[in-house]
């Protein structure tokens, strides 16, 4: 409900930002000029991301303090690492009972890995899961297209926590931050 309500909001004001504002002199509230001016002020972080030759959109992270690059993918129901990333992303992780598919890849062996710190823009999500998987098949087609290789794919379950909000045309992912937990004003 919570969603609906946002997105019903989001496209009324979209409506309105062609209007012009009425002058109201009882009202000290300045008029919001655009939806990313709204989305920020209603605590969403604002990402930049860059568009490949191949389409994917590629934006930049951290996982456990260490730099990584990411293609996000909102058909993807995990955030997925690159397997022989796990040494350089100071990983420990345990082999999964199911295997994985992706585009150009099937019954991929995966590695479930817990406790992990992954930071997006300012955004910080602590002993967060995330599974291991081989994405030669990714990574290969990139080499072919002069693309530079991916350590792993941001996908749904983070995009939908985050109540993620893409920007194509501008290439701009907004992620929603997280009330501090200390706050007694938390959504439960």
């Amino acid at each position: 409900m919570k969603k609906i309500l946002l997105l019903y909001y989001i496209s009324i004001l979209l409506s309105s930002c062609t209007e012009k504002p009425q002058d109201n002199p009882s009202s000290h509230q300045k008029p919001l000029s655009s939806l990313s001016e709204y989305l920020l002020e209603s605590g969403y972080e604002k990402i930049q991301m860059e568009k490949e030759k191949s389409g994917h959109l590629h934006l930049k992270g951290k996982i456990n303090g260490v730099d990584a690059n990411f293609i996000l993918d909102t058909g993807a129901g995990l955030t997925i690492i690159e397997t022989k990333r796990k040494n350089k992303f100071k990983m420990e992780s345990k082999a999964a009972e199911s295997t994985g598919t992706g585009a150009g890849g099937a019954n991929l062996r995966m590695e479930n890995s817990g406790k992990n710190t992954i930071e997006i823009g300012t955004i910080k999500l602590e002993n967060h899961p995330l599974t291991l998987m081989n994405l030669n098949h990714v990574n290969n087609a990139f080499i072919s297209l002069g693309i530079k290789e991916t350590d792993g794919i941001l996908g749904a379950d983070i995009l939908s926590n985050q109540e993620a909000i893409i920007d194509y045309n501008n290439l701009i992912l907004y992620l929603k931050k997280q009330k501090n937990p200390a706050d007694p004003t938390r959504e439960k």
